[in-house]
């Protein structure tokens, strides 16, 4: 009896022991920084120290200790109204002018300026609101198939799919910069531009000779291209199976999907080579990368104006 009592009450002895091991005993860790002091909650586990993160204790809070989030706008107009309601005076705007994904996003509590033998107190940058612009789908049609060799009626296809984009010139009225008229008139002028009815005649001639075989395609005197067919008698035409192609049209189209303002002008060189299996079709849009960054900008701009906050190229660190 003796022995038993003595192993129970080491067996006593040991479990109280472990027990107390194991019990979990809270504690404060204190630490200060940049003349802030910072207390963490900390629980002793035996060898082990868990540190609790302040968001484990947030749901417990009144409020949140600081804001946080990105906010995703869906229009200019609406980001414009987001920062404006939550920016100050350390709030900074980074603009990504890539052609492809052009996005703004506002870091509404980003560090403070100056360097660091100023020791200005950082910020979290956590709070933001972001803005992807949205390209036009007109924009994505035509940079799509910018330079991409068609067959005939691929590219008849093509143009009646986006006639509505084509530029009608109305001489007197309609004008055109400076810089644009100098490589039109490179080309034969004003006159040489191709109509949307134009293009549509030139799309149903297109379709009339698919399976026919060219017999010529030359380069005339004006600029145009003529194309001539050898075709059986019910395919011809009134123009005697020769089709004249158009060396340029202009299309007005936005950039980004809900544009307001005025459309760019962008005008497409209209080009075609002489195949073994065929003629196919394509264009060229001149420069129309500058059209995207003047309209990129031009909305940068406005977002600077409205928000009176500075736009930096480039995405926040």
């Amino acid at each position: 009896m003796d022995d038993y009592n003595q192993n129970g009450g080491v067996v006593r002895e040991a479990r109280e022991l472990v027990e107390s091991y194991l019990k979990p005993t809270l504690a404060v860790l204190s630490h200060t920084a940049g003349g802030d002091e910072v207390e963490v909650p900390i629980a002793l586990l035996g060898d082990e120290v868990r540190i609790f993160k302040p968001e484990e204790i947030d749901p417990w809070r009144d409020s949140p200790r600081f804001r946080h989030g990105t906010a995703t706008l869906l229009t200019l107009d609406s980001l414009i109204a987001h920062i404006n309601r939550f920016k100050d005076a350390e709030t900074v705007v980074f603009a990504d002018n890539s052609r492809t994904a052009p996005t703004v996003t506002a870091v509404l509590d980003y560090h403070p300026g100056g360097g660091a033998l100023d020791d200005p107190k950082p910020r979290f940058g956590k709070h933001r609101s972001h803005y992807a612009f949205p390209l036009s789908d007109e924009w994505v049609a035509w940079t799509a198939k910018n330079k991409v060799p068609m067959k005939m009626a691929a590219f008849a296809e093509f143009l009646e799919d986006r006639i509505v984009d084509v530029l009608g010139m109305i001489a007197g009225e309609d004008t055109v910069s400076e810089e644009l008229q100098k490589y039109i008139d490179s080309l034969g002028g004003t006159s040489t531009i191709a109509t949307p009815g134009g293009l549509m005649d030139l799309s149903r001639g297109l379709h009339v000779h698919e399976d026919a075989v060219v017999t010529e395609a030359v380069r005339l005197s004006s600029g145009e291209g003529q194309i001539s067919f050898e075709v059986n008698h019910t395919a011809r035409d009134q123009a005697g199976n020769k089709i004249t192609v158009p060396n340029l049209f202009l299309i007005a189209i936005p950039i980004f999907k809900g544009n307001t303002g005025p459309l760019e002008r962008i005008p497409a060189r209209l080009r075609y080579r002489k195949t073994g299996e065929g003629i196919v079709f394509w264009y060229d849009l001149w420069r129309h990368e500058r059209s995207f960054d003047l309209a990129f900008n031009d909305a940068i701009e406005r977002v600077k104006v409205d928000t009176q906050l500075p736009v930096l190229l480039g995405k926040p660190e």
